[in-house]
């Protein structure tokens, strides 16, 4: 769809410092990779980068060997752009994950916020 931007990141970082945003859960699949947080969760259906106990592994529309699950309970620290086609999520372990996105029809990136009223909250790139 579009290229990540401040915004996005502007809102993850307030989820960031307000509360104790963990991943859940990691859900690897063949058609998207999902991060499940406290309070939101991201699909991503593009490349996923990790950089976990210093070690670098890829996640690229299909399950792989990486140690994924190492992610679980750890403490978001903060979100940032490395392009307008990467975002980084840091954790507190020194650990983090860059998630891509990419221009085209097809939906790369879905972040599910919990919701507003009746309202679901998405912000889709």
């Amino acid at each position: 769809m579009i290229l990540f931007n401040e915004k996005i990141v502007e809102l993850l970082n307030q989820y960031f410092a307000k509360e104790e945003e963990y991943v859940e859960s990691i859900l690897l699949a063949s058609y998207g990779f999902n991060i499940q947080f406290v309070n939101f969760r991201i699909q991503c259906n593009e490349r996923v980068f990790a950089s976990i106990g210093g070690r670098e592994y890829e996640w690229d529309d299909a399950p792989n060997s990486g140690p994924w699950g190492a992610l679980g309970r750890q403490l978001a620290k903060k979100a940032a752009l490395k392009s307008p086609k990467l975002l980084t999520i840091e954790f507190e372990s020194g650990d983090s994950i860059d998630i891509e996105t990419e221009e085209n029809q097809f939906e790369s990136v879905i972040f599910d916020f919990p919701p507003e009223g009746e309202a679901f909250v998405m912000e889709i790139f």
